[in-house]
């Protein structure tokens, strides 16, 4: 039942994120995630850019926390998958 459950809170993660980035690519403040019951500590897997920084993912969408509380989201883009660092069924920062 456990597994269940957070299954549920991942695809809710994913429907936010193509909810406010249906196109792909957009940059908005935390906050309308977290009013939407958005869970940071939920995701499928990460992704490590050249240059260090950590994308999560919660199937095909992601985001990459930016400074002053704001979040890019994103695509997963087929060049990604060699670079994909873990894949796990849910990741909990409790």
């Amino acid at each position: 039942m456990v597994n269940l459950s957070i299954n549920i809170k991942l695809r809710h993660n994913r429907f936010v994120l193509q909810h406010f980035s249906p196109e792909g690519k957009t940059t908005l403040r935390r906050k309308l995630l977290q009013l939407a019951g958005f869970d940071f500590r939920h995701f499928t897997h990460l992704y490590r850019t050249k240059q260090g920084n950590t994308y999560y993912f919660c199937y095909d969408y992601g985001y990459f926390l930016l400074e002053d509380e704001k979040v890019l989201i994103v695509n997963w883009q087929p060049y990604m998958e060699q670079k994909k660092v873990q894949e796990v069924g849910y990741k909990s920062w409790n």
